[in-house]
């Protein structure tokens, strides 16, 4: 398994996107508005890691993986989020 670089995941704005990755399938949950830096979306990751643990009446933990923030909420009905910062290109 290769490493992502920062150089790969470095761009001009970043959208923070919250997305099922074990349970039953959801769509998408985008965060509001576009962020000039990623230091910046790990606000946004952190509002929307927040909010849907309270929607979804979940569990929530925010980690760091490649030294960027990444939320998970794990919800009663058994689903597992991701909340994370992407970039747009």
């Amino acid at each position: 398994m290769n490493a992502i670089t920062d150089h790969e995941l470095a761009g001009a704005a970043y959208a923070v996107v919250a997305d099922v990755i074990h349970g039953h399938p959801a769509a998408p949950v985008l965060g509001e508005g576009q962020f000039c830096s990623i230091e910046c979306a790990g606000v946004g990751v952190y509002q929307l890691t927040r909010s849907l643990s309270a929607s979804e009446q979940g569990a929530a933990v925010i980690l760091r993986r490649h030294n960027r923030p990444v939320g998970y909420v794990v919800t009663r009905d058994g689903r597992m989020w991701r909340v994370e910062a992407l970039p747009i290109l």
